[in-house]
């Protein structure tokens, strides 16, 4: 038995768990859909739910902050680097790579063809009205633009950067998994208000995410004039990835067999992905923002879904914490070495 295992008091009575999961290529969607994850957690007596389970107010909001008991989140890094920054003690106890840095979209009719057509122009920036949570989706496109902007020999000074207001006032819906969740979402809401200011001629340009450019694409009203992911400088594809999975400290140490089952399922999950690519799209395309199967089929070709904390990965985190931080994001610093706890990753691999 393992040392983990080991020192785990005997189960008396099962642990409810809660846990939520981004729409992004993390093993963990895969082994909910597979039921792999609810398998593992009770095996170890622990009871899974969905956060999004009741429709209840504000009841998003620990998918952010973390201030939930027996969370764990998985999926983009700002909202966990922000939880732990100012909000609560976690631990990170694994990573997935992303090699996707995300897209520049302009209108298809407008001449633009590449980011340095952009000098004088309007490129939209997303800020939401919610003070409740980190704006993310700032952040990421924060980022993204900046990069983009460096890659084609620009500065921000010689473009203007538009802000697109959004109060975020609709509903996330309800669901008993993500799968529920996210089918629910009005396209629009997907797609965003940035995507509105570009096709009404408010901006020329904005940043997004692979699955969201290509969906924009295929409307035949925008073309993709970059892509941070084909460079061969990894710093550029660091941008709300490698996705982060965490989970509160006083789970992992007063339950650290829950910790391990969970990352047992993320693993048995990933490798199944790995293994079987085609099958594995369909599933991944319920819980993504991906125009099609076969576009999602297509993005997690070289994909590798197994978590890890290499140290590139760990150094990915580093880097957009302290873009955070720069740019008044996150309010306190941390060392993210720190907050790396390996020991839950490697008895879990050792498990299996």
């Amino acid at each position: 038995m393992s040392n983990i295992i080991e020192q785990t008091k005997p189960v008396t009575a099962a642990t409810h768990v809660n846990y939520t999961i981004c729409p992004v290529f993390a093993a963990s969607n895969v082994a909910v859909e597979l039921g792999w994850l609810e398998e593992e957690l009770k095996k170890v007596g622990a009871k899974l739910r969905y956060l999004f389970t009741n429709q209840e107010e504000k009841q998003w909001l620990p998918h952010f902050t973390h201030k939930l008991d027996n969370l764990f989140r998985d999926g983009g890094n700002i909202p966990s680097i922000w939880a732990k920054a100012d909000n609560t003690n976690t631990k990170l106890v694994g990573l997935t790579w992303s090699p996707h840095g995300g897209h520049v979209v302009a209108r298809a009719a407008s001449g633009i063809a590449r980011v340095g057509d952009l000098k004088g122009k309007r490129i939209a920036l997303y800020k939401s009205g919610n003070q409740h949570k980190v704006d993310w989706w700032r952040a990421t496109g924060e980022l993204g633009i900046l990069n983009a902007l460096k890659v084609a020999g620009l500065s921000r000074k010689d473009v203007e950067i538009t802000d697109i207001a959004d109060d975020e006032d609709q509903s996330w819906g309800a669901g008993t998994k993500p799968a529920e969740v996210w089918a629910s979402r009005p396209t629009d809401r997907a797609l965003g208000v940035e995507v509105r200011a570009l096709r009404e001629g408010r901006v020329d340009a904005l940043y997004t995410s692979q699955g969201r450019a290509l969906a924009l694409q295929e409307s035949g009203d925008f073309t993709i004039i970059e892509d941070l992911g084909r460079y061969p400088d990894w710093t550029l594809q660091v941008n709300n990835s490698p996705y982060a999975l965490t989970v509160n400290a006083d789970l992992a140490e007063k339950r650290p067999e829950i910790v391990v089952a969970y990352l047992r399922a993320a693993i048995r999950a990933a490798r199944w992905i790995n293994a079987n690519r085609d099958a594995a799209a369909t599933l991944l395309h319920r819980v993504t923002f991906y125009p099609s199967v076969a576009a999602t089929s297509k993005a997690i070709a070289n994909y590798n879904f197994l978590p890890d904390l290499s140290p590139r990965n760990v150094a990915a985190i580093g880097i957009t914490k302290r873009f955070l931080l720069e740019h008044g994001y996150i309010k306190n610093d941390f060392d993210v070495k720190s907050w790396v706890d390996s020991s839950f990753l490697e008895e879990a691999e050792k498990s299996l």
